[in-house]
């Protein structure tokens, strides 16, 4: 998993390099709605899994690779989640908000598309990977056992690599986490440039996981039968809006102020 993570790293720094005659930066934020699906089948005769809304924001960077051709990125903090429903123990549920460092390395072609006679927008495909570091989360659970107790509605912290018998009861342990999860994302968007060094993007993007939360071990919860079946992956879709500038564009203007003073 680590080699495949300097992997991707080193293969966006290699696109940097490619890229460097123009870089545009900029915020971006946005929605998602994601969910998880498990790696055996099987679990899904005892659970229903149910999406929840979230959101991202960061810094974009998009990377001139050849004409029509872009590298898009971006550094965002991220909330997935999911929310799991017993079928046969039906007070079982479970709701998930997690915490990320969202990295999405997309490559993509440019399209240019007409509204009427005369105005032209640009669109977009592209396709590549997403690298994201779990930071977390937080969540709330009630099931059976609980609904004899003082409190049938457990709220929770996430930790990682704690033995479940030091668990606390406001905790659920993962012993075994993949931090570092790697998936596929899918996206298409439109592209407005109201100045020709701005742009704003407007971009949908599927997600595909291919890391389990933990290969080796489920999320443990203290004094309770249930425990968080975690061999399974993020599945979502997110809603961007970002907005770039060039970086050289003062390096241009610096052009043409020198060439207007020397006329003068």
């Amino acid at each position: 998993m680590k080699i495949n993570a300097i992997t991707c790293l080193v293969f966006l720094l290699l696109s940097f390099r490619l890229s460097s005659a123009q870089i545009l930066i900029g915020p971006v934020a946005g929605g998602q709605y994601s969910w998880i699906s498990f790696d055996d089948k099987e679990n899904k005769d005892f659970y229903k899994v149910k999406p929840v809304a979230g959101f991202h924001a960061g810094v974009g960077l998009s990377f001139l690779v050849r004409k029509r051709f872009f590298l898009h990125t971006a550094f965002l903090y991220s909330t997935k989640g999911k929310i799991i429903e017993g079928k046969e123990d039906k007070l079982l549920d479970n709701k998930v908000t997690y915490h990320y460092i969202d990295i999405p390395i997309l490559y993509t072609v440019d399209f240019k598309g007409r509204i009427g006679h005369s105005k032209e927008f640009k669109y977009f495909l592209g396709a590549g990977p997403n690298l994201s570091y779990w930071l977390g989360g937080k969540g709330k659970f009630t099931n059976t056992d609980l609904s004899e107790s003082i409190k049938p509605e457990r709220s929770y912290t996430i930790v990682f690599n704690k033995k479940p018998e030091d668990t606390e009861e406001d905790e659920m342990t993962v012993e075994d986490p993949t931090r570092i999860q790697l998936g596929l994302n899918l996206a298409a968007g439109i592209i407005f440039e109201p100045f020709g060094y701005q742009k704003f993007m407007f971009s949908v993007r599927y997600e595909l996981g291919h890391s389990f939360f933990s290969r080796t071990s489920n999320g443990i919860f203290r004094d309770t039968y249930y425990q968080d079946v975690l061999r399974s992956r993020n599945q979502g879709f997110r809603i961007s809006l970002a907005y770039l500038v060039d970086l050289h564009t003062a390096d241009r203007k610096k052009g043409k102020s020198t060439i207007n003073r020397k006329r003068l």
